[in-house]
């Protein structure tokens, strides 16, 4: 599907190498972004986080994308939509804006690439194993960065799988950063957690945590998520 069509706006996805899914769908809609003047999305793809997070506030969102046709991609749909004046794509590495950015951000939000790349490893689609890989942004340097350009009160918002979440853990609490809140992620009921959405903050506080279920066990979205999702799908889009 070269493009999707939301509620109050459509994403093109021919170009980029991450097409929508759910874990981003779930991080847009899960994150607390209502009342932040300021957001970045860190590696926005085809800008579905940063268009959910213009949809739900009235902040000015810059979005980072190393790769040169999804940021192109991006830069169309943020152009498209109707909070175009409020949407920046920026096509360079984090590591790179980071040096040049001059303000901090109230909401951080990344569904960054998360599988820790081998040597070994290789894949014929190399656009596609650039953006699910972290040779270009290693966790470590996620947690600093995010660290560097958030505000005090700020808060990161990230999805990952379990595994890269623990590692993820090791490397933000070396960044000076801390968990405020984790929600697991279940497929299914009779499923074990394969993903987790991390709020973190620089300031020590009280952890909280919850379980989100996405699917019945008949394949149907839970009422959770129909919910959460009901601003932005229309009724046939639950099934990605």
């Amino acid at each position: 599907m070269s493009e999707f069509v939301f509620k109050q706006f459509t994403v093109k996805q021919q170009q980029s190498a991450m097409k929508i899914g759910t874990d981003s769908v779930l991080l847009g809609c899960l994150a607390e972004v209502e009342h932040a003047q300021q957001i970045l999305d860190i590696g926005t793809g085809t800008g579905l986080l940063a268009l959910m997070c213009a949809q739900r506030s009235d902040a000015i969102i810059d979005a980072v994308e190393i790769d040169e046709q999804a940021a192109t991609e991006a830069r169309f749909n943020f152009n498209a939509s109707k909070w175009n004046n409020r949407l920046n794509i920026h096509h360079q590495s984090l590591q790179n804006y980071t040096q040049t950015c001059t303000h901090l951000y109230d909401v951080i939000i990344s569904n960054p690439p998360y599988f820790v790349k081998h040597n070994n490893f290789s894949i014929d689609d190399e656009q596609r194993s650039k953006a699910r890989h972290d040779a270009d942004l290693p966790l470590n340097d996620l947690a600093q960065y995010a660290y560097q350009l958030l505000k005090e009160d700020g808060s990161f918002w990230l999805i990952l799988p379990t595994q890269e979440a623990q590692l993820f853990a090791s490397y933000a609490k070396e960044s000076r950063l801390f968990l405020k809140q984790q929600i697991e992620l279940l497929p299914k009921n009779n499923k074990p957690v394969n993903r987790v959405i991390q709020q973190w903050y620089k300031q020590e506080t009280t952890i909280v945590k919850s379980r989100f279920v996405i699917y019945e066990l008949n394949g149907e979205p839970t009422l959770a998520y129909k919910k959460i999702a009901q601003a932005f799908y229309t009724g046939k889009q639950f099934q990605l």
